[in-house]
């Protein structure tokens, strides 16, 4: 501004943020309260790159205990560069279990992910934004099982064009079936992944069996799970659908891949009582639960194939 064009009045600044009782002009008070108004309203937001999809991670879980806070992690660390997180969504800890155990700690997660990663944080998939022009999006669904089936549905309604579904997917064969329909009617790709299917110890112990005759191979699974019955029926409410649909589910999709295993070829199936163990405990709520806290058994097919699995 020219002082022959625009002579500015003076404003006092005892009402601004500055340590100096000078008088401003009034281009000096837009700049800063422009400023101010930068760092108040402006804040950095997630979005996918060039070569990335947008990936929306539902159910996170509690830090350094959920599966879907791992796989959050894992992106947010790069691990997975044609994957961008920008959203997570976590009806729980965001909801009823925001006071509970596991809250305090998802929440302070959650404020430091939105500050240094500008990951934006929902209760529920319907308050997710549209997907981004020219972007793909991706669900990684991390819920509790049997809350798989509804999550799958509004993820496909939210524009997801593939999923990525966290084991065991549903509570039943039947679930699954009807979640597979809908999303082939929604031209959705949906992906479900047993990571110790490629295990380097997996392939190497296969690979030792197959070359000395008369191998046994015996998959084992533990879980750091404290032996009380506070612990373990914690264990058991959270993971109903139970532990071999849960824990051992991995265990179990070995023996389909790669020891023709279904329910068509088992001969049969010999459990080894002296090891497993089944118990009745109360969850959180108070309501009663039955499952294995240890099990293990040994399968032979028609074709004489053997293999077993012991869980812990």
């Amino acid at each position: 501004f020219s002082s022959s064009f625009f002579s500015p009045p003076q404003i006092s600044t005892q009402n601004l943020s500055c340590n100096s009782e000078q008088p401003l002009s009034i281009v000096d008070f837009y700049f800063s309260s422009f400023s101010l108004s930068l760092t108040t309203v402006l804040k950095m937001v997630a979005a996918a790159g060039d070569g990335q999809c947008e990936v929306v991670l539902v159910g996170c879980g509690a830090p350094k205990r959920g599966m879907g806070w791992y796989h959050a992690v894992q992106m947010i660390k790069g691990k997975c560069p044609s994957a961008k997180l920008c959203f997570i969504v976590e009806p729980w800890f965001m909801g009823a279990g925001k006071e509970g155990p596991g809250g305090p700690e998802f929440t302070e997660f959650q404020k430091e992910t939105e500050e240094k990663e500008g990951i934006q944080f929902f209760k529920s998939v319907a308050e997710l934004p549209p997907v981004a022009e020219g972007k793909k999006r991706l669900a990684l669904i991390s819920g509790r099982t049997a809350d798989n089936p509804r999550l799958l549905g509004e993820c496909i309604a939210n524009g997801c064009s593939t999923i990525y579904l966290e084991k065991p997917g549903a509570p039943s064969v039947a679930e699954l079936a009807a979640m597979r329909d809908e999303a082939k009617a929604a031209g959705v790709t949906v992906l479900m992944g047993y990571n110790k299917n490629v295990c380097k110890y997996v392939s190497k112990a296969r690979e030792y069996a197959d070359s000395h005759e008369g191998s046994h191979i015996t998959f084992v699974s533990n879980n750091a799970y404290e032996n009380t019955p506070e612990s373990l029926g914690e264990c058991f409410e959270r993971n109903a659908e139970g532990m071999l649909k849960n824990m051992a589910i991995h265990e179990l999709a070995l023996l389909v891949s790669f020891f023709d295993v279904s329910v068509e070829t088992i001969e049969k199936c010999e459990a080894d009582k002296e090891f497993s163990s089944c118990q009745t405990l109360k969850g959180p709520s108070g309501k009663e639960y039955t499952d294995f806290d240890k099990i293990k058994f040994t399968i032979t097919t028609k074709s004489g194939k053997c293999v077993s699995v012991q869980a812990d």
